[in-house]
């Protein structure tokens, strides 16, 4: 069996997954290229939210179910008014017992979202201790920096690699992992534990079954350290089509110190109840929680890792600055850095004028914001290492050659631009490159 074989064979199981929750699952035939798996699989999606919404009509933010739980598929909810008291119970996220070789006690909760998940951790900590200290990677997400810096002067951000003395003996430290950085991730095993009281580890960007993830858990467990992770489900869990928002927060320590949690815990539910972050229900895929989906979006994430990097590869051979791309840890994005500064309207120009290049000439690509998709997306963002704004170029579960297809004519793109080069000039440049591929 050839890439192109393997890759039809994974989409058809895909959309067989996804059709199999439906209650009367319609005949279609199997994909036989990308863009045709791309439309079956939000086709489907579409019907099985459309279905779940259906069934689920009589439960508003005030209307309960008519039954004590409610299930959708390996998940069982139970809640009251606008699920301030939601209860969830599921399948277990990270599998800590068998990841470490410490007896571990696993809590889940579940937000509106990633950056929900990490809000209701923050928030509670602020609560709990009279002054916190996050250490924190520079290149850690924007939003995440962003949300601690809102939490000044109770919460401060120190660079890791600052040993410096606490601010006082009530201060609580905690280590931020994050999964989104482009370097030094592994750099926290030099970090001495007893000079951190918490691990927080931001998972969004590896999959469940990572083996960072599992070396982490165990660095963590085996130094008597309480960890929570927090996770965006909306990336790689979904099988590709984004099916709604939705965040977790799991609470990981040894058994015997499950007491050092507990309270945590309590104020992130209070966080969650105060702040309306509380999951919703109908944003839970039915087709998660089995063996067989844990398999399928393991090798959708290697197949992703691997298109980035291809990408990356074919882009610095092309390019006559290699400088120009910047790769990451988690091998799930690219950075197209420009030579000059853009400013942000104008690096968002770029972006979309690239997504409708590579379009316009029928490559799966599309100018979104997220990443974990079966088609290339491409965004801006602002990155923190190179301290400039610049376009994103996230990985897709595609075939080598359409992989290539599309580095080639990024490339081809790229070459075209020259410093001062508005996007309003890029757009005439590249318009004549913007025919349909045959």
């Amino acid at each position: 069996m050839d890439d192109f074989d393997r890759y039809l064979e994974r989409k058809r199981q895909e959309t067989q997954l996804i059709a199999g929750c439906l209650s009367d699952p319609p005949e279609f035939d199997p994909p036989d290229g990308a863009q045709a798996a791309i439309d079956v699989k939000f086709r489907l999606a579409a019907a099985l939210r459309a279905e779940r919404s259906l069934q689920s009509w009589t439960i508003t933010e005030t209307a309960r179910p008519e039954v004590q739980r409610w299930r959708c598929g390996a998940y069982q909810f139970s809640f009251g008014y606008q699920r301030a008291d939601l209860r969830v119970r599921g399948p277990s996220l990270y599998e800590p017992a068998s990841a470490s070789r410490v007896a571990a006690r696993e809590e889940i909760l579940y937000t509106v979202s990633g950056m929900g998940a990490i809000a209701a951790v923050l928030t509670a900590l602020v609560r709990l201790h009279p002054t916190v200290e996050v250490l924190a990677p520079r290149g850690c997400y924007n939003e995440t920096r962003e949300l601690l810096q809102s939490l000044a002067p109770t919460l401060t951000v120190v660079p890791p690699a600052i040993h410096a003395s606490r601010k006082g003996t009530k201060t609580f430290r905690v280590l931020l992992l994050d999964s989104c950085v482009s370097l030094g991730f592994d750099d926290y095993r030099h970090t001495s534990t007893s000079d951190v009281d918490l691990v927080l580890f931001d998972t969004t960007c590896f999959w469940r079954d990572s083996s960072r993830i599992r070396i982490a858990i165990d660095w963590a467990l085996q130094s008597s350290k309480p960890m929570v992770l927090v996770r965006s489900h909306a990336k790689l869990d979904s099988v590709g089509i984004e099916y709604g928002r939705l965040g977790s927060v799991a609470f990981l320590s040894n058994q015997g110190a499950w007491a050092n949690l507990k309270e945590l815990h309590r104020q992130a539910e209070t966080s969650i109840r105060l702040y309306g972050l509380a999951a919703i229900p109908a944003h839970f895929p039915p087709f998660t929680g089995s063996a067989e989906y844990r398999q399928m979006s393991r090798a959708r994430t290697a197949s992703i890792i691997r298109s980035t990097r291809r990408v990356a590869r074919r882009l610095k051979w092309k390019l006559a600055r290699r400088d120009a791309v910047r790769e990451f840890r988690h091998g799930l994005y690219l950075a197209l850095v420009p030579r000059g500064e853009l400013q942000v309207n104008d690096v968002k120009r770029a972006a979309g004028h690239l997504a409708n290049a590579l379009s316009m000439q029928g490559l799966p690509a599309r100018h979104a914001g997220s990443f974990g998709f079966d088609f290339i997306a491409i965004e801006w963002f602002y990155d923190a290492i190179v301290g400039r704004n610049v376009i994103r170029v996230a990985g897709a579960d595609l075939p080598p050659a359409a992989v290539d297809r599309i580095a080639d004519a990024i490339a081809v793109w790229w070459s075209h631009q020259s410093p001062g080069v508005r996007p309003q000039a890029l757009e005439r440049v590249h318009g004549a490159q913007q025919t349909p591929a045959t």
